[in-house]
């Protein structure tokens, strides 16, 4: 199990510092710290179920099932979306602590991995409140990404951007990034999901007409596009270049955007 960050000493350590990623931070950190404490409690349950030692309720055996069959325990698939079996959702969740944790250690990191995040709606607003209380007092409503492909590895970024974030570790399903051209193009024979290139999520006021040759990609959590019953996966639009296509060439091809696969 990963070991947990101290909220209380991180809120200690933060106090003053008015950044509203700071925030997303802790909220975070504590929806993470709940599912791992709900996970610790139920694997001491089973481990004293199967001893003999305690009676093992019906709960505590659908676990039992769901490790046995590589599944993610229904009781544990609460804090966000994931399809991946037990022993990947596993390593996930540990990989995406790791990140929460060495943030609160090292400070802001200099690109973001969203699809850590189990509320990202909470952090794409963080940044725009920071450019608002930058610009003067914006009104958020008022304001907009502008989505800007960085032509550089993530491991290759060693500074913050002047607004925004930069975000890493997006895939699009139906399409292929080009590189060269900075557009969206048909992807490989069998490509059914291809990496994206590092995007800065730059706020800026919204634009009186709408750009360009520009597709409005749906970015979703996961690759169940409606989501489950009160809770969507669609996050947000990113304007991609259309390339030699119009966007209804995309839209009938059902491109989107993933966060996790």
């Amino acid at each position: 199990m990963p070991e947990r960050v101290d909220i209380n000493a991180l809120k200690h350590k933060l106090r003053g510092d008015e950044n509203p990623l700071n925030v997303v931070l802790v909220q975070e950190l504590q929806r993470y710290n709940i599912l791992l404490a709900v996970i610790e409690v139920h694997l001491v349950q089973l481990a004293q179920g199967i001893k003999g030692l305690v009676l093992i309720s019906p709960d505590v055996e659908q676990i039992l099932n769901s490790l046995t069959a590589n599944k993610i325990p229904k009781a544990w698939s609460f804090a966000y979306f994931s399809l991946k079996p037990l022993a990947n959702w596993f390593a996930d969740l540990c990989e995406r602590y790791e990140f929460l944790s060495h943030w609160s250690v090292k400070g802001i990191p200099f690109h973001f991995w969203i699809g850590a995040f189990t509320y990202p709606s909470g952090f794409t607003t963080s940044l725009l409140q920071r450019f608002s209380r930058k610009a003067s007092g914006a009104p958020i409503d008022k304001l907009e990404f502008d989505f800007v492909p960085v032509p550089k590895a993530p491991h290759e970024i060693t500074e913050h951007p002047k607004d925004g974030a930069f975000i890493s570790r997006l895939s699009i399903e139906g399409g292929k990034w080009n590189p060269e051209k900075l557009c969206i193009c048909e992807p490989e024979v069998m490509d059914l999901a291809c990496p994206m290139p590092v995007l800065h999520f730059k706020p800026i006021h919204k634009r009186t007409k709408p750009p360009q040759n520009v597709y409005a990609c749906p970015c979703y959590y996961y690759p169940i596009r409606q989501g489950s019953v009160g809770t969507d996966s669609f996050q947000l639009s990113v304007d991609l270049k259309s390339g030699e296509f119009p966007s209804d060439f995309w839209v009938k091809r059902g491109t989107a955007l993933l966060m996790s696969l």
